[in-house]
This record gives structure tokens, C-alpha cells and sequence, in this order.
């Protein structure tokens, strides 16, 4: 075949395939009629503030508890755990794992608290599967704003120079709501954006480990 063929082109865009490769789970829901139980999270989660250092990680500013969050007493603690491990059920049972393959993980996560001015610079969850964040209370930062928003880079560090540099998107950006849960792979590096708002940004990250 010398010369182009047209009907070898028109059959080459009728059937010629392309397959998205590694792709990069994201899930998140958000409860409704979670309000009571967003008011006793929150005033836990104050009241811990009150009495307990920060542990530093990568917050710049803000509080962070240790990691025992779901060792806590309070009901309002031992539902939202309920709620999380279900998300990450539903969401495990969404990825193409082998069938029959017994899954089972263990789940560990702490409070934070950011105010103005406070961030989250951008990392990874080592040693994971599954990393998230449930929004216990988003404060009060302007909707077109963009405090506090949740950023995923990339996780293919090279694609942002060279696949389409400057048209495909280099980053995922999430602004969250009260009341989200959101799951994403460990790997996935994130950051959190300057929260501007006045009134306490109130969440719960959390990793899920293979057992």
C-alpha cells in the first residue's frame, strides 16, 4: 500500500482501539442526614483539641490528633468507622481484584483541624491501600474560593511535561462538602490547599491496610 488509503483510515477510526492503563480509582458519597452526627463529631473533636498536643506531619499549622481516632469511646466515633470500612468495601468490590481473592483490612485514622491560613502540604500514605478523608465539617470559606480544596497531582510524574503538556490536566482538583467520603489509592499524592474561612475545618483522614 503505496498511497493512503481512505478506506483504511475511515476502518481505522471506526475500529481502532485505545485502553485507559492503570487508571486511578477515586470514590466518594456523601451521607445525607448526617447532621447530628457531624455536631457530635465535631464537638468530640474539639474537646480532644483542648487536651492534646498536635502530632505534625504534613500540616503546616492546625491541629492533628494521633492515630487513634477509631479507638475512641464516643458512638458518634464507632458510626462514622461503620460508615467509612462499608465505603471501602463498596469501593474494593469495584476494582478489578481477582475473584474469590479474600480481602480484609485494617483501619486506622486521626482528627485534624485546620484554620486560616493552615495547609496540607502535598505526600503520600506509605504502606496503604486505601487512603481518605471524611468531612465532618467544611467551615465556612467562600464557595468560588480556593481554600481548602483537596488536590491530586498527577500520579504519572512525566505526563504533565510531555503528554499534551499544558492541555491535559496536571492535577484533579475536590472541593469538598460536609458530610463526603472520599477513597483514593495511596500512592496518589495530595495536598490541601489554604483554608480562608473563619469558622474550623473539621475532617478525619484515615488508611486502609491490606491484613
Amino acid at each position: 500500500m503505496s498511497q493512503e488509503d481512505p478506506d483504511a483510515l475511515a476502518d481505522m477510526a471506526r475500529r481502532g482501539q485505545i485502553e485507559n492503563i492503570f487508571p486511578t480509582p477515586i470514590f466518594w458519597y456523601v451521607l445525607e442526614n448526617a447532621d447530628s452526627l457531624n455536631a457530635e463529631l465535631r464537638d468530640i473533636i474539639l474537646e480532644h483539641e483542648r487536651r492534646t498536643p498536635s502530632v505534625a506531619k504534613s500540616n503546616q499549622g492546625g491541629w492533628q490528633s494521633p492515630p487513634d481516632f477509631f479507638h475512641w469511646d464516643e458512638p458518634a466515633v464507632a458510626a462514622l468507622k461503620s460508615y467509612i470500612m462499608g465505603a471501602v468495601k463498596i469501593a474494593t468490590a469495584r476494582v478489578p481484584v481477582p475473584p474469590g481473592f479474600k480481602i480484609e483490612f485494617q483501619l486506622y485514622g486521626w482528627a485534624a483541624i485546620n484554620r486560616r491560613g493552615h495547609y496540607n502540604t502535598t505526600h503520600v500514605h506509605p504502606m496503604s491501600t486505601w487512603s481518605g478523608t471524611y468531612y465532618v465539617d467544611i467551615g465556612d470559606d467562600a464557595p468560588d474560593a480556593p481554600g481548602g480544596v483537596l488536590e491530586f497531582s498527577h500520579p504519572i510524574t512525566a505526563s504533565p511535561m510531555t503528554f499534551f503538556p499544558g492541555i491535559l490536566p496536571s492535577a484533579r482538583l475536590v472541593r469538598p462538602e460536609t458530610g463526603m467520603i472520599i477513597l483514593f489509592p495511596s500512592y496518589l499524592q495530595h495536598s490541601v490547599r489554604v483554608y480562608g474561612g473563619e469558622r474550623p475545618r473539621i475532617c478525619v483522614p484515615f488508611n486502609a491496610h491490606l491484613r
